[in-house]
């Protein structure tokens, strides 16, 4: 069977997918490889384009009619939520229409600020390697980095205004839920099996980084060996193998059911 994959350039996705991506893994199956921002992967599982695919969270109530959700390769976990940056200390709640750059209408991370803060601010759309420039340079009051930037932006001269996991943590005392790895209701009938080789994919990672090492910075962001490093050791953890414990917490907040996860 060839599926179409669609995931993140991002050092947790390449980590977690690499090994399989790249052949490491064996399989009787093979894997068409689409790799972009996670907004544009969140449009492409609108438009139902791929088998398999990686979305926010915040997406799963749009197309849970077509896609199950693999207990496998996902992002979720405590302190790793999405921050509020800005080139200077900044009252958010004194700050209504005030422009915010956000990662993407369907991110969780928009899911996030617009829950605890709100929607009386003019949002503007970027990809998330564009939004710490427009804030040092002004375009925008705020913006709300994912990803690398979690580490990187005082290093761009940033403020941090809020840490939008920590208020997540607090209020709901659960995971913080990032990323989904989706597959086409089609093809649940394999849903065991990619698990599976999501999970072989994630311990060849684990045991054997240099293997994989080029294919992580051939696609990242950030080049920088530490970061690169922080970020997986921060969004890879043991729900990226199995989030079944989480499955429950989940569904309160994005008002979807248990059997929705395989």
């Amino acid at each position: 069977m060839n599926f179409n994959i669609g995931i993140s350039t991002c050092p947790n996705d390449t980590f977690i997918f690499g090994a399989l991506l790249e052949g490491h893994i064996k399989t009787p199956h093979s894997f068409s490889v689409f790799m972009d921002d996670i907004e544009v992967l969140n449009n492409k599982a609108l438009n139902r384009e791929l088998d398999i695919v990686k979305v926010s969270y915040g997406m799963l109530p749009l197309v849970l009619d077509d896609y199950s959700v693999l207990k496998a390769g996902g992002a979720l976990g405590f302190g790793c939520g999405p921050l509020v940056v800005a080139a200077a200390e900044t009252d958010l709640s004194s700050a209504k229409g005030s422009v915010i750059a956000i990662p993407g209408i369907h991110t969780s991370a928009f899911r996030f600020f617009r829950h605890f803060f709100g929607e009386d601010y003019n949002f503007i759309e970027m990809r998330f390697d564009e939004i710490m420039p427009a804030v040092k340079e002004g375009r925008v009051t705020a913006g709300v980095v994912i990803h690398e930037g979690r580490f990187v932006y005082r290093q761009e001269g940033l403020v941090k205004l809020c840490d939008l996991g920590e208020l997540w943590e607090e209020k709901y005392k659960a995971p913080i839920p990032l990323g989904a790895i989706l597959i086409r209701k089609e093809y649940a009938s394999y849903a065991d099996e990619i698990n599976g080789l999501i999970r072989e994919s994630i311990n060849f990672a684990k045991t054997r980084y240099p293997e994989i090492e080029q294919y992580i910075k051939k696609h990242a962001q950030e080049l920088n060996n530490t970061v690169i490093k922080s970020h997986i050791d921060l969004y890879v953890n043991d729900y990226s193998s199995d989030m079944s414990q989480a499955v429950h917490g989940l569904c309160g907040f994005l008002g979807c059911k248990p059997e929705d996860f395989i």
